[in-house]
């Protein structure tokens, strides 16, 4: 029964009325709000250029020319291409203004600055008015740039894990259409920490349905991060299965691998892959075993970033996740080593998997999309369809079509990935670099004849050394724009005249041949890759054998997470043509023959062992290496002990530690 009404409240409206008004907050969403913080951080620097550096100043007295100068100078300082990246920069100007100022902008002054100023600059700068479209691709190229990843890409990952996340976060995209934001640190989220956690993955031993006595792994991922539903309402759940046919792509694989590397598993009694199989038969009143992770895990990201220790090692962040920025870098040199015209973005998989949704009904695909209306998926469709043979009443020739609608058409891996010496110092003639270097030279002989050292003046706090270093990260921003700038130009070059560069050959009798250099690439890696991507039909496979190789590929992933190679010696050491079991073994003697042989890093296990004895080739370039690791003048209470394999010397001070190298092991640092 509805409960009574409660009595009407006597109040006394005319106090109520003269009452100050209620504060009420903009309820901005968070990708918006840093949105906002970008523009002012970027108001802040160009009104640092001014004379008035007061940007509150230049607000508060705002004007259709001062308007012009920050988006001038923007687009000066950012790789703005697309006239829709740059109106999208002058809507949130107007916002940043209205924020600061807590008032509307002038009508007139906002219909000048959007219609006619944006309007003129976008046509002076020739931004492109059309949009950005990704290269679609099909199963053919996200099988190629995963098995190239693993056996043929030479980047300088920090970490390995960090490669594997990389191509999860493909498998998942094209298994699900989900935005990358939903699985990693959104750009606009990063402060909240927030993306694909343990506590959304659900892993199960399932008895299969078909084949009762075969027992599979099965995983259900929820997806609470969707565009304009984070953690709102009931997020999408999709449901993950073994991919047996090809390992490399199933995801299941490596959510047990980042299990086994977070020591995830709830039950104390999972230590090694086998145990996957051993421990968890499916009873015979259930479907299902549920395999479950630690409470104290179930907040923590899957993906996470890559950190440096306090020793200057690469290490896995224990809480903070892998950002889509730090991805999508990755995903761009990755797609370039990997011979793409088109590099992308990580929305590329996301098109590919929408090609594949196209046949459903709206409403399915809304939900697996995240889309609120259905005609927004028209912006991920291409024509897919074989339109001549259509009219023509023929059979469709979809095998030649799944070619000419995707990356494969023009892939090539003998694309320019470096610049070469000529560009290079073509590059430091420019004449803005060049005026930098100038006044950086000019004010430090100034600093150094004044204070004799840098130190010095740094330590004073002399304008003039602050200037110096504003200046040094000009130089910096200023060559890396145009190397990126150069990079593009020469790949555009290629392959706008390769076609030309083919029929030449042909034409003298010498083809084009091309053979990458894989000469870098740890065997363990190309064994794993060996093992994934067989391509099998696993029909007629027996089950012990699948089983086998699953445990088998987890354990050699396991293995590459401990033989990790630094940044600096990844074009040094060669695998090619070594002894393989010879290769591997770390056999050093108390005293060093050569001298030339890095401490810490004999001492660290979890290099690869040719990087952990590696020597170099001059002392001057050891003793730069040996500063990169950090080692702290007074070393913790109870000392460092040395790194050298086998010894037990116990060390206080870095001096101490140095002197022993030189006097126990003939190592002078």
């Amino acid at each position: 029964m509805r409960s009574p009404k409660p009595p009407k409240r006597v109040r006394d409206w005319n106090a109520f009325v003269r009452q100050p008004d209620p504060i009420v907050t903009t309820n901005k969403v968070s990708s918006t709000k840093e949105r906002l913080k970008g523009i002012h951080f970027n108001f802040q620097k160009w009104v640092q250029e001014l004379d008035n550096k007061d940007y509150k100043y230049w607000l508060e007295n705002i004007t259709l020319r001062i308007v012009q100068g920050f988006f001038e100078w923007y687009l000066d300082e950012h790789d703005i291409n697309y006239k829709s990246s740059f109106m999208t920069i002058v809507r949130f100007f107007r916002m940043y203004w209205m924020d600061e100022r807590g008032l509307c902008l002038p009508y007139q002054l906002g219909k000048d600055i959007s219609s006619e100023l944006a309007q003129s600059m976008a046509i002076e700068h020739d931004l492109d008015k059309t949009a950005k479209e990704q290269p679609p691709f099909s199963i053919n190229e996200v099988f190629f740039i995963t098995h190239h990843l693993v056996a043929a890409c030479d980047i300088a990952f920090p970490t390995v894990r960090v490669l594997f996340q990389l191509n999860t976060l493909r498998k998942m995209m094209v298994s699900t259409s989900a935005r990358p934001g939903t699985l990693v640190l959104s750009s606009c989220y990063e402060e909240e920490n927030d993306a694909l956690k343990w506590k959304d993955i659900d892993l199960y031993m399932v008895r299969h349905p078909e084949y009762p006595d075969a027992q599979v792994l099965l995983m259900r991922a929820r997806h609470r991060l969707n565009k304009g539903k984070r953690n709102q309402g009931a997020p999408p759940t999709f449901t993950y299965t073994e991919r047996n046919d090809n390992l490399g792509l199933c995801v299941i694989q490596d959510i047990l691998m980042y299990a086994f590397l977070d020591d995830a598993f709830a039950s104390p009694h999972i230590k090694c892959p086998r145990d996957i199989w051993r421990f968890t038969n499916v009873p015979d009143h259930r479907h299902s075993t549920p395999i479950h992770f630690k409470d104290s895990l179930k907040n923590i990201p899957i993906f996470r970033r890559a950190v440096r220790t306090k020793y200057g090692a690469w290490a896995t962040d224990c809480k903070v996740g892998f950002s889509y920025s730090q991805a999508q870098e990755y995903e761009k040199k990755a797609s370039a080593k990997a011979g793409f015209e088109d590099e992308g973005s990580l929305y590329k998989y996301r098109k590919g998997a929408a090609e594949n949704l196209r046949n459903l009904d709206e409403h399915s695909r809304n939900i697996i999309m995240g889309h609120r209306k259905s005609a927004t998926f028209s912006n991920y469709m291409s024509v897919f369809n074989d339109t001549q043979s259509i009219f023509m009443q023929t059979p469709t020739r979809d095998s030649l079509l799944n070619l000419a609608c995707h990356g494969n058409l023009t892939r090539d891996e003998s694309a320019p990935q470096h610049l070469n010496a000529e560009q290079k110092e073509s590059i430091e003639m420019d004449a803005e670099l060049q005026d930098l270097k100038k006044a950086v030279k000019s004010t430090r002989d100034e600093l150094i004849s004044e204070f004799h050292k840098l130190k010095k003046a740094e330590g004073a706090s002399d304008a003039r050394f602050i200037e110096m270093k504003r200046l040094q990260q000009k130089i910096r921003t200023r060559r890396k724009r145009l190397e990126r700038r150069a990079q593009k130009v020469a790949r555009k070059e290629f392959f706008d005249s390769i076609g030309n560069q083919i029929i030449e050959q042909n034409q003298q009798g010498t083809p084009v041949t091309f053979t990458p250099d894989v000469s870098n690439i740890q065997p363990e890696r190309i064994a794993l890759a060996e093992l994934e991507f067989k391509n099998r039909d696993v029909d007629t496979i027996d089950d012990t054998e699948l089983i086998e190789d699953r445990i088998r590929s987890l354990e050699l992933r396991l293995k590459l997470n401990s033989l990790h190679i630094p940044k600096a010696l990844k074009k040094r050491i060669v695998f090619k043509g070594r002894p393989k079991e010879a290769s591997r073994q770390v056999v050093v003697p108390i005293e060093s023959l050569s001298g030339l042989e890095c401490p810490v890093c004999l001492g660290n296990t979890s290099l690869d062992p040719i990087a952990r004895r590696y020597k170099y080739s001059r002392k001057d370039v050891l003793q730069v290496h040996f500063g990169t690791h950090r080692l702290p003048f007074f070393f913790e209470k109870h000392g460092r002990k040395c790194d050298w394999p086998h010894c037990l010397e116990v060390l206080f001070t870095l001096s101490q530690y140095k002197c022993h190298l030189a006097n126990v092991h003939k190592v002078t640092l």
